[in-house]
């Protein structure tokens, strides 16, 4: 018997009614999110986003090695009580799931998080929901994560998800997420432990989650800022590419359109597309971004 059947048992045998067979009922869809991998070797983000604003942040910086950075972590998780730790960019669609998630490969102790991922799970729960919706951590165990995907269903995949969850010690845990500077992103981070129930999780717990939370989020945000300037950049047209330059150094729309032999109104599709791509709400935000793009 599972973990899953376990917690279903405890809850028939509190409900007057008859038992119903959630393993049976059908699941909602789930989009696939899409996983994109970064490998710090690969990506060098600017000095100043990096920081060192918090000692642990300086730590991590200092480090001589990934092996190194990662050992450095799972130390503080243990001295804490956690025994896993992740950390995923989001970037939600208009119906409000994952639409693409960035994991630095380098942190990654498990396969959970991508699975999670992948499989449409990890925002099915309401905890996991309200704490990537604001920066307010949530506490969480497996009862909770049970019993909110129960209206659903608990189809076989999730079933199995659950299980490997308190396998591998991962029961009850803490979330809060973290917008990304300039980025329409935001972090979700997530601690987890292996007791089944969340009462260890006290107010200290949750400070010095948080303050790891932290640091980890100043260093790992800096290389997804510098994977999405990349990803744009290299997504521009070279049309586009001429009317940032032009945006950058305060041409109007009508300067940019005799500049280019173009129309106006082709200028002005051209920026609505690039705002959208960069993520700004205005033309001095798009100017602001896309020099610093450019400055890389």
């Amino acid at each position: 018997m599972s973990y899953i059947d376990v917690v279903e048992e405890r809850e028939d045998l509190q409900c007057a009614q008859a038992p119903i067979l959630y393993s049976a009922l059908p699941s909602k869809p789930r989009a696939r999110c899409e996983i994109r991998y970064i490998d710090e070797m690969d990506v060098s983000p600017r000095a100043e986003e990096t920081g060192d604003a918090t000692f642990i942040a300086a730590e991590l910086g200092a480090a001589r090695t990934a092996d190194e950075r990662i050992r450095m972590i799972r130390g503080i998780l243990n001295i804490i009580g956690f025994s896993g730790l992740g950390y995923a960019a989001l970037k939600l669609d208009e119906r409000k799931q994952p639409e693409y998630a960035y994991l630095l490969r380098n942190y990654l102790s498990t396969d959970l998080l991508p699975r999670s991922l992948e499989g449409g799970y990890l925002l099915r729960d309401p905890h996991m929901q309200r704490a990537f919706e604001s920066s307010r951590p949530h506490v969480w165990d497996m009862r909770s994560l049970v019993n909110a995907s129960r209206k659903d269903g608990i189809d076989p995949p999730l079933r199995h998800f659950f299980d490997g969850m308190r396998e591998n010690g991962l029961a009850s845990g803490l979330a809060f997420s973290l917008p990304i500077p300039r980025t329409s992103m935001r972090a979700l981070i997530l601690f987890a432990g292996p007791p089944e129930h969340c009462e260890w999780i006290t107010d200290s717990v949750i400070a010095q989650a948080i303050g790891l939370g932290l640091s980890l989020h100043q260093r790992c945000a800096a290389y997804v800022q510098a994977i999405c300037r990349q990803e744009t950049t290299n997504a521009l047209s070279q049309l586009q590419q001429r009317i940032l330059g032009a945006v950058v150094v305060g041409m109007s729309d009508k300067a940019i359109a005799a500049r280019l032999n173009t129309t106006v109104h082709n200028v002005d599709y051209h920026l609505r597309q690039l705002r959208e791509k960069f993520g700004a709400r205005n033309r001095s935000q798009l100017a602001y971004l896309a020099g610093r793009t450019q400055a890389v």
